[in-house]
């Protein structure tokens, strides 16, 4: 671990989100290989161009990096030429006008100048301006010259329709050179960040691509989660129906590359590179690497902020040297990932929670076990919440439902357990450090992975619950008596939300698989059905288990897929084709799905013109 010159300080070092392939880091994901693969596919197809292959990946995942080191691998090919758009940071201009441009400013001025000449050819392009633009290839550069020609291009409708002849001249021009082994010439256009613009501009990206850049020699290669283009394409392109919205896309995309998440062995090596180079390695042990493994879905992007999170508390408050480093790690751990928790921790309300947590899941521990209770060790808990001393299992419920909705589930998850029986010294002193100066970085968004924990009890009714909610949000009452089944193999990650139906006085039932549930539709025949995807290793099991529930006449009606987890393409089209809504990972979109659910329940009362508060 690195100190300042002289005066011991520690010194740890914030990890930058430069893509793998500035330089900036090694291949600790083995994209390398994979970059191979996709120049081997692209070089081997470049007489069947143009084409387009979309990298798939959700938020963080790696896609940057991948086309990083797949220009590289075709930079060293022959006749192979490479051009980048980052459709969201390209500035305020149109997508298409700087799609195009890209794609232009990489010819020399010779191909421009014929390109000229055809757009000479083109009365309506050039009109009275034919001889000041073709003079300007002679005496200008080629960012003037193309600038020319886009406005003269873009004057209007007529205009814009013979753009595409213009680009396939130059292209045949460009074409006509050859490569200087005699291989073909090949443009291959890498268009990055497309998930992260407006729905208008990623279709008019696409629309782009079809519209007019369509011409022999062309391959663009899109860095973008599949599922953003699909709801781009519904909410912006006109195309409501999703079985539209697939082939308006497979019009465009014609391979996608998935980015797996890493392997466990890939996991590891990543986040002790990460730690490596942030020269936090003694801080980490082993149970805490395997938590953020878990809980970070493997996402490279999530684990390099939860460590930059740590690199900058520390440097902002040197005073948790005298609570512990290990201890400000653990607190990030709790922030990034127990984000219920760790409000309820950094809460004055509330007193030593560590300390409260803890005893709770020893006494709920020894009732699970069938251990008579003794009254006198556990009379501090008990009455510290007002109840009388213990005498069994009724005692666990009423000690429940004085504290705060959050302790059952996680009581189950082990990992959770663990990291506060972790905390080193009085946990006393780390809540009143927590307290006297709270942490500066900003609560992240939950995590979309789903950590393996075992399964809770259900949520009880609201009248034996007392409910945490966060600030300023009030129930929503127009959920009330709504009977809901929630099926979720990883319900500790749920119980903010589920907090939150609660007291709004929704009926639930939280069950973890196919046979819980098939039981509890049998028993209260709910009014409505939250799903995630992933159950184990089965990456569909929601589906499968909604095509069973349908199929045997178990359940007939609403169904929600609430995931971190957005599925492809061909599986969102299953997701219609089954009569279920979503996907979302959105809490505000449950909670206005489930009004819905409520208000066709009770046509017989008028509808609300309010929204529910926001989550």
């Amino acid at each position: 671990m690195d100190t300042a010159g002289g005066g011991g300080t520690r010194r740890f070092v914030v990890l930058n989100d430069a893509p793998v392939g500035d330089g900036a880091e090694d291949d600790l994901l083995e994209v390398d290989q994979v970059a191979r693969g996709l120049a081997d596919l692209i070089v081997a197809s470049r007489a069947t161009a143009p084409f387009t292959l979309a990298v798939d990946g959700a938020w963080g995942m790696g896609k940057s990096s991948l086309l990083h080191r797949l220009e590289a691998t075709l930079s060293a090919e022959p006749a192979v030429s490479a051009v980048w758009f980052n459709a969201w940071t390209s500035g305020r201009a149109s997508a298409l006008e700087g799609l195009i441009k890209s794609v232009l400013l990489r010819f020399d001025r010779n191909v421009l100048r014929r390109a000229l000449r055809s757009m000479s050819q083109r009365a309506h392009l050039l009109g009275a301006m034919r001889g000041a633009v073709l003079a300007l290839a002679s005496f200008f550069g080629a960012g003037r010259v193309v600038d020319e020609m886009w406005q003269r291009m873009s004057l209007d409708a007529q205009a814009r329709n013979e753009i595409k002849g213009v680009l396939r001249d130059a292209f045949g021009a460009w074409l006509a050179k050859g490569g200087e082994a005699g291989d073909r010439r090949l443009l291959v256009v890498f268009v990055d960040d497309l998930d992260r613009c407006a729905s208008e501009r990623i279709v008019e990206v696409c629309e782009a691509i079809k519209l007019y850049l369509d011409v022999p020699g062309i391959v663009f290669v899109l860095a973008c989660d599949q599922s953003a283009l699909w709801r781009a394409v519904r909410e912006s392109a006109g195309v409501a129906e999703p079985a539209a919205a697939v082939e308006y896309l497979e019009k465009i995309v014609q391979i996608s590359y998935r980015i797996p998440a890493p392997s466990a062995e890939q996991a590891t090596r990543l986040v002790d590179g990460y730690l490596a180079r942030s020269h936090t390695s003694g801080l980490f042990g082993e149970s805490l690497k395997d938590v953020i493994i878990a809980r970070s879905g493997r996402n490279p992007r999530r684990i390099k902020r939860l460590i930059n999170s740590f690199v900058l508390e520390y440097h902002l408050n040197r005073s948790w040297d005298e609570v512990g480093l290990e201890n400000l790690v653990k607190v990030i751990l709790l922030q990034h990932f127990y984000p219920g928790f760790y409000r309820l921790l950094a809460n004055p309300r509330h007193d030593d929670l560590i300390s409260e947590f803890l005893d709770y899941q020893r006494y709920r521990g020894a009732v699970k076990q069938g251990d008579e209770p003794d009254p006198d060790r556990w009379a501090g808990l008990f009455g510290s919440k007002g109840l009388r001393p213990p005498s069994g299992a009724e005692s666990l419920l009423e000690l429940e439902g004085e504290l705060p909705a959050e302790f059952p589930a996680l009581a189950a998850d082990r990992d959770f357990v663990a990291l506060l029986h972790s905390v080193d010294g009085p946990s006393r002193r780390l809540v009143e450090q927590l307290r006297r100066r709270p942490l500066a970085t900003v609560e992240p968004p939950a995590p979309a992975s789903r950590p393996e924990v075992s399964a809770p009890r259900p949520v009880r009714s609201r009248r034996a619950l007392r409910v945490s909610l966060p600030p300023g949000v009030a129930p929503w009452p127009a959920l009330r008596d709504l009977r809901v089944l929630w099926i979720d193999d990883h319900p500790g990650n749920n119980t903010e939300l589920a907090g939150y139906l609660d007291a709004s006085g929704v009926r639930l039932d939280v069950v973890t698989g196919r046979g819980e549930a098939v039981t509890a539709l049998a028993r209260s025949a709910p009014d409505a059905v939250l799903s995630d995807f992933r159950r184990g290793q089965d990456d569909d099991a929601g589906l499968n288990d909604l095509a069973f529930f349908r199929e045997g006449g178990h359940h007939d009606g609403p169904v929600l897929f609430f995931s971190g987890r957005i599925p492809e393409l061909a599986l969102q089209e299953r997701i219609r084709e089954l009569g279920a809504d979503g996907p979302t990972n959105n809490e505000n979109d449950v909670v206005r799905w489930l009004e819905q659910v409520a208000t066709r329940k009770k046509r017989d009362e008028p509808g609300r013109d309010v929204q529910p508060p926001a989550f």
